[in-house]
């Protein structure tokens, strides 16, 4: 009947459901394995009990009169007032004593303090201790395992790390003379730029990203080995309340499944304090698209900003909860104001929904189009003629 009982618990609807609702496998596993060492030793200390009761008879003064495990130790060690496993009322201190040899035995400690007396003892010792030393070697495997996935954020973010550095022991000495502006000799300075990737790195830790890639099969790899339908729900769900942020994106025009299909599409993106994000179609910028801050401040500005005076009249302050560029997304190519820039102030962490897969939902519901975004495209388009450039 015991060696049953695996079989059952792992067949019960409610430990399935029980481990399938925790959020840390690895922290399970740790608790599986401590219940079924307690298991275990509790077993081998109730038969090592019992194999001195049935030689002795009772647990009353039968194990005085006959040889065995209890009163090899009682005539060696008992002293008054310490625990005395003779007699009928003495079930715990048999216990405490049965089960303490069962634990040394397990892990290997042995005290010798409590040892076999009798020749059956010895047998039955003998093939205790075998069992036990393949228990033991198993749980201790184990444990290893759910060690190192317990650690294995820290140890992504070490090899990181190493990466980074070597990649900036590659890295050319910086030379001042070669820089036309200040500011391009502080971007470009090896030495600054290597402390801003060590801190970009460590930013990404804090907030338990660790992924090397920006897409949401990137950030969390299990989606790749989903089914089509799995993927677009799966990135759906990560990204639902964001999306929801988007007027003519959110659940009032669209339905779940088309917005699954612009959750697919989508990337989350980090970025450090000091760095600007130019939206356009040339190769040196991140495209355009809309950007929902999740994370960080930043300083926004829609339309071309090429000096400092524009700079200040146009931007605005950006956090978590804005939308940036849902209007703009809508303008066509070569509009001033389908350009924009963000500066980033503190680290920043962006859902960036690229244009393509706007204009893809838009063109699939055309609802969503006539009854909201078209009205963010007229914003958009005249706002730089009212002097309002937060329009998004």
């Amino acid at each position: 009947r015991l060696a049953r009982v695996p079989y059952f618990l792992r067949s019960s609807d409610f430990v399935v459901q029980f481990q399938q609702n925790q959020k840390s496998q690895a922290k399970l596993a740790l608790v599986k394995y401590t219940f079924l060492l307690i298991v275990a030793s509790h077993l081998l200390a109730c038969s090592w009990c019992f194999l001195a009761f049935v030689q002795a008879g009772n647990f009353g003064d039968g194990l005085l009169e006959r040889n065995n495990w209890i009163l090899f130790w009682y005539n060696n060690n008992y002293e008054e007032g310490m625990i005395n496993p003779i007699g009928e009322g003495q079930n715990l201190d048999r216990y405490i004593l049965s089960m303490f040899w069962s634990i040394q035995t397990i892990t290997s400690i042995g005290y010798g303090n409590i040892s076999p007396f009798t020749r059956l003892e010895w047998w039955f010792g003998s093939i205790f201790m075998l069992l036990s030393g393949v228990l033991w070697a198993y749980i201790i495997g184990s444990l290893v395992g759910v060690a190192a996935a317990l650690q294995v954020e820290n140890e992504l973010h070490r090899n990181r790390i190493d990466e980074v550095n070597v990649m900036i022991s590659q890295f050319a000495k910086s030379d001042p003379t070669k820089a036309n502006y200040a500011c391009e000799q502080e971007m470009y300075d090896t030495d600054i730029f290597a402390k801003r990737l060590k801190n970009f790195i460590h930013s990404q830790k804090l907030t338990h990203k660790l992924s090397a890639t920006n897409d949401m099969s990137g950030s969390f790899p299990v989606i790749n080995s989903l089914s089509p339908e799995m993927q677009r729900v799966s990135c759906f769900m990560l990204v639902r309340e964001h999306l929801e942020l988007v007027p003519y994106l959110s659940s009032r025009f669209l339905s779940m499944h088309e917005r699954s299909r612009v959750a697919k599409e989508c990337m989350v993106l980090d970025f450090p304090p000091g760095e600007t994000i130019r939206m356009s179609e040339d190769d040196s910028s991140i495209g355009r698209g809309i950007f929902v801050m999740i994370r960080g401040t930043a300083f926004a500005a829609h339309g071309s900003v090429k000096s400092f005076s524009q700079r200040r009249k146009k931007a605005f302050v950006i956090t978590v909860g804005h939308v940036f560029g849902a209007g703009e997304v809508l303008l066509s190519e070569g509009n001033v104001q389908s350009e924009g820039r963000i500066e980033v102030i503190s680290f920043t962490r962006v859902l960036f929904i690229p244009r393509r897969a706007v204009l893809a939902a838009l063109e699939r519901n055309q609802k969503a189009w006539k009854d909201c975004a078209r009205w963010k495209y007229l914003l958009a388009t005249t706002s730089h003629l009212n002097g309002n450039d937060k329009a998004t």
